[in-house]
């Protein structure tokens, strides 16, 4: 979990610069804490609405708008969204626009960047659901550019089908497997390239 604080000085005249932080795709409860102060010399009190005006594909936001019915001159309260970090295949960064609109209908953005960590290491995920019929999504993670393959094996080690094979840039992936004309039994899938060889085992119940 990630918590990010940002300060915003509610001036009437204010632009928000960007802000520009790094995030974990797959994390869960990461935490943006807006501080909304009034700093406005003619405004006494406020009320004021903070919201997200656009949703990125990579971000699942678990909250709402959130009012503050009195923001009185020199005061200043903290507005706390929580949010998911999904797995983007490919993704490098998504944008967060926070729209703050006041009582007369002012309206001001904070603008706030979210870059996607890059992997540190190679990693192939236990395949979910597991047990499955007939779809289930395997996900693993790439650290450095190169070819590498995803591939389904049998018992005997027969190959069955091949997922993924090609040029791969550091990141987060997920492939889906459809099974539907395989029979029920133990299934091998493998994430190989170069210097890279992870082997795991699914289950297929039908």
């Amino acid at each position: 979990m990630k918590r990010i604080s940002v300060l915003i000085l509610f001036i009437t005249t204010t632009a928000f610069a960007q802000t520009v932080y790094e995030v974990v795709p797959g994390t869960k409860g990461n935490e943006i804490v807006l501080s909304v102060a009034n700093e406005s010399s003619t405004d006494d009190a406020v009320k004021l609405s903070v919201a997200l005006s656009n949703y990125p594909h990579g971000i699942e936001l678990c909250n709402g708008a959130v009012q503050i019915d009195k923001l009185m001159r020199g005061e200043e309260k903290d507005v706390l969204f929580t949010f998911d970090v999904k797995r983007i295949p490919g993704a490098a960064k998504d944008t967060l626009n926070f729209m703050i609109t006041d009582q007369r209908g002012g309206k001001w953005i904070k603008e706030i960047i979210l870059e996607y960590a890059v992997p540190k290491e190679f990693k192939l995920a236990q395949n979910y659901p597991n047990p499955f019929n007939p779809n289930t999504t395997i996900e693993f993670t790439i650290p450095q550019n190169g070819r590498y393959t995803i591939s389904i094996y049998n018992v005997l080690g027969q190959l069955i089908e091949t997922l993924g094979d090609g040029e791969y840039a550091p990141g987060y992936y997920k492939l889906n497997f459809d099974a539907g004309r395989l029979a029920s039994g133990m299934y091998i899938y493998r994430l190989s390239g170069d210097k890279v060889n992870f082997i795991k085992k699914m289950l297929l119940l039908k």
